[in-house]
């Protein structure tokens, strides 16, 4: 019993420091779409002025904007792979597998293993 808390409590640990790491990142997306509804105002005021370098000028801090909002909620590829480890999702269900695994010590070794096989990121062992 010991040994199965000594081992539950840093996966859980993992998980509580990656839903911190989610919270942030959901805060960085508000902010930059905060930044984002700035561009566009600026935008349609330059366009109503006329003023084609500041219109211009929105337009490209509009387009990065688009990308680091893509690339933030992991919908862009970033070297052709999808970056999911800060998903919610995925840190729940990796903490479910390890906690069924936990009575099985082989399999969650393995489990482990596989997911720290190169080209795998942030793969949850502990």
């Amino acid at each position: 019993m010991r040994r199965h808390k000594a081992n539950h409590l840093p996966a859980k640990l993992v998980m509580a420091e990656k839903a911190h790491e989610v919270a942030e990142a959901d805060d960085l997306i508000d902010q930059v779409r905060n930044l984002q509804q700035r561009a566009l105002a600026i935008l349609d005021r330059a366009e109503e002025a006329g003023e084609l370098r500041t219109a211009l000028a929105a337009i490209s801090q509009a387009r990065g904007n688009l990308e680091l909002l893509g690339k933030l909620a992991g919908e862009l590829a970033q070297g052709g792979q999808v970056n999911i480890h800060l998903n919610a999702e995925w840190i729940e269900i990796r903490g479910l597998i390890f906690d069924a695994l936990q009575p099985h010590p082989q399999a969650l070794h393995d489990v482990r293993t596989a997911l720290a096989k190169p080209g795998v990121k942030n793969n949850g062992s502990s």
